[in-house]
């Protein structure tokens, strides 16, 4: 069976249908229009189930792509480009590896931390101290009975002369040290920038050491080996105090302006310590800077009496 449609009514209706198109049929009956509605209603219950069927897609060819071109006889054209600079291959450097510049950073402040913390530490401290007011003099002259110089600044129990055990030792002050042999005075030393003795104390300048001790005679300086600093960071370091080089002016005195001398000690004044890891050192200089030299200890011998600072005696005991 098959189904058409009318030309006339466009309706469609079974070509088994004897009656042909419900319209024409009606027209042909002379039949009214309520029965004409009645049979449409009939044909389109009578209208079996028809089947559509989706169009074979086989033969439709595929569809052209791009790689299906041939390849082009020239090179394309393109837009001109313009280089990156430094400052944009960075920025697209670290946008592609950030896993990679983020293991880099963390290594660099590790490193920074390590080097930070193993650094050498630096603390001040001036030794002598810097000199901030005029010294008070030591009024205690050679070959005094050392009652007299208890009478001065009190009496002190002796101590033993560690250089000479038949000197004995009076400490009065801090740094301030009277030898005795016999019960006269036989050397006064001083170690503290506190007091001077003669115009002499400790602390100058090693030009103002020079200039004070010449006014009293004529300087002798013994050529001693002067032991060189080394590095460590940016400073100039000994290992100890001790170690420093010292030089030793001395003036001799005779008659008839006395008998004695007067021996200054100039040394690299110590500027700091410096510290790396489980090590100390004494600083006297920053590296590229010259070291200061100053008087560090100031003794006055008597040379009327054999002792241990200066030998026999240059002069006879009056």
């Amino acid at each position: 069976m098959a189904l058409v449609r009318c030309s006339k009514h466009s309706i469609p209706y079974n070509d088994a249908n004897p009656r042909g198109c419900p319209a024409c049929w009606q027209e042909q009956e002379g039949r009214g229009e309520a029965e004409l509605m009645r049979e449409l209603a009939r044909a389109s219950r009578s209208v079996p189930h028809v089947e559509i069927l989706e169009p074979d897609t086989s033969e439709i060819p595929n569809p052209i792509t791009a790689a299906d071109w041939p390849p082009p006889v020239t090179t394309p054209p393109r837009l001109p480009t313009r280089p990156l600079t430094r400052a944009e291959r960075l920025v697209l450097f670290l946008n592609t590896h950030r896993t990679v510049v983020a293991s880099a950073g963390a290594i660099a402040v590790i490193a920074v931390l390590l080097l930070y913390i193993a650094r050498p530490t630096f603390t001040l401290g001036n030794d002598p101290p810097l000199l901030l007011e005029e010294a008070r003099p030591f009024p205690v002259q050679l070959g005094m009975v050392i009652d007299g110089v208890f009478a001065l600044f009190g009496s002190v129990p002796p101590r033993v002369n560690p250089d000479s055990p038949s000197l004995a030792r009076y400490q009065f002050e801090p740094g301030v040290v009277v030898d005795a042999l016999n019960s006269t005075v036989y050397a006064v030393t001083l170690t503290t920038i506190d007091r001077a003795w003669n115009g002499n104390r400790v602390g100058l300048p090693e030009r103002q050491a020079r200039g004070r001790l010449a006014l009293l005679g004529a300087i002798q300086e013994p050529d001693d080996a002067t032991p060189a600093p080394f590095p460590v960071g940016s400073y100039l370091v000994y290992t100890e105090a001790a170690v420093r080089p010292r030089r030793r002016l001395v003036a001799e005195i005779r008659p008839p302006n006395g008998c004695y001398d007067v021996q200054v000690d100039i040394a690299p004044r110590i500027i700091g310590t410096v510290t790396r890891g489980d090590e100390s050192f004494v600083v006297v200089a920053r590296r590229g800077r010259p070291m200061k030299w100053v008087a560090v200890m100031v003794r006055a011998v008597s040379r009327t009496m054999e002792g241990p600072y200066a030998g026999a005696p240059a002069c006879e005991n009056p």
